[in-house]
């Protein structure tokens, strides 16, 4: 095969691969949650603009932690909405609303120092809470989960830190 021809040959053949690896990547769905969405203000602001966090926000505040999370950080926040409460039994709710001690442990246990950007992290991972407890992560092609929550939606990037939409309510082991 005289030299042109290998190289006609090999233009044709790179052209055929970047093709199908430009057709793979346009079919291949992107997690949602491997985007960003930015927002202007701190953790707390994103959360009282959003009604899906408006348990989340009353929670804060019977803890007194909304002063806390609109300080500097930053903060990772693993933020539980409505429908992640609902899912705890209405007696544990009660009593967690009812005892600041427990209240401020549970949602302490939702919160890292610093920004983790774990959106391409595939390995499992632990991360230290500022409650002092542990809290375990993994991702796959296709989810990223905090124990056993997913993550739902776009991470959240605020001015103080960054925020994962999480579909369960974490709870620590209590002594």
């Amino acid at each position: 095969m005289p030299f042109a021809n290998r190289s006609l040959l090999a233009v044709f053949l790179s052209t055929i691969l970047c093709l199908t690896a430009a057709q793979a990547e346009e079919h291949s769905p992107r997690p949602e949650f491997t985007r960003l969405t930015r927002v202007h203000g701190t953790i707390v602001d994103v959360a009282v603009s959003n009604p899906d966090f408006s348990t989340l926000v009353a929670a804060l505040q019977a803890a007194d932690l909304v002063s806390t999370l609109q300080g500097p950080g930053p903060f990772t926040v693993f933020a539980p909405t409505n429908s992640a409460f609902a899912k705890i039994p209405e007696g544990i709710l009660n009593f967690l609303l009812a005892d600041p001690a427990a209240l401020t442990s549970v949602l302490t246990y939702h919160v890292t120092a610093g920004r983790k950007d774990l959106r391409y992290s595939f390995i499992p991972w632990k991360l230290k809470t500022v409650q002092g407890q542990v809290v375990y992560g993994d991702r796959d092609r296709f989810s990223l989960s905090i124990n056993n929550a997913q993550v739902q939606g776009r991470v959240i990037v605020a001015d103080n830190g960054l925020i994962y939409v999480i579909d369960s309510v974490l709870l620590p082991q209590f002594q």
